[in-house]
């Protein structure tokens, strides 16, 4: 069984839908702590040929969680569709995604950031073939308090895992010999990230949008393609 776990972010980059259409189990790290300026709420496209981020307004305070983050503007989604609308209008897969998107976001009604997250990357995973199935951390009674390495581990022995998919950045805090001793196969996500057409930019390739980016360039089935030639596991 192979186990992959992230927090629930708005519209992620390709490595993240890489994850998950690796695992056999994607678990969302619901329970963590909201993270201010993190992408949990934000992700970048590219406006006037510039990176540009989008983001949800949320109430914030501290020590919150991310399934307990709510909605400041409810005229976020408004807002947000026509940010898209304006940036991608010219690309070639336009009208595919645009119909895709659109009623994505019309039949989001939860005025909680986590649930609105989920909603939109279960979508579109089912958009790239994933088969992978989504669980929520929130609901593994686990204990709150351990460290953040060891609520993984724990995480990945509640589904009886034998490979952990990382993210390179794991490796900064991430003891192997835990994953060792647990009898667990730790990999890593190694990104290539080659440069394709962006025919909102004109000036240097900008790699690492979010996914949408990918998708109203090239189309569902060639950003499938392009998700597996410039991502593999290490």
């Amino acid at each position: 069984m192979i186990i992959a776990i992230h927090q629930p972010n708005y519209i992620p980059w390709a490595g993240y839908f890489f994850k998950i259409l690796q695992s056999d189990i994607f678990v969302f790290l619901d329970d963590a702590q909201f993270s201010n300026g993190s992408f949990i709420n934000r992700t970048n496209i590219i406006v006037n040929s510039k990176k540009s981020w989008m983001s949800i307004p949320v109430k914030k305070k501290l020590g919150i969680k991310i399934n307990q983050v709510a909605i400041a503007d409810p005229k976020w989604k408004i807002k947000h569709l026509s940010k898209i609308k304006n940036t991608y209008i010219k690309c070639e897969h336009f009208s595919d995604i645009w119909n895709r998107i659109n009623t994505l976001y019309e039949s989001i009604e939860s005025n909680y950031l986590f649930e609105i997250n989920r909603k939109i990357i279960i979508t579109i995973s089912k958009w790239l073939d994933s088969n992978s199935k989504f669980f929520l951390s929130s609901s593994l009674n686990i204990n709150e308090n351990i460290k953040a390495e060891n609520k993984i581990l724990e995480i990945v022995k509640c589904f009886k895992g034998i490979t952990y998919i990382s993210g390179k950045g794991g490796k900064n805090y991430q003891d192997e010999k835990n994953f060792i001793n647990d009898k667990v196969n730790l990999v890593y996500i190694e990104s290539l990230l080659k440069s394709y057409e962006q025919k909102q930019n004109n000036e240097k390739f900008i790699p690492g949008l979010s996914i949408l980016d990918l998708f109203f360039n090239l189309g569902i089935e060639a950003t499938k393609n392009y998700i597996y030639r410039n991502f593999k596991l290490l």
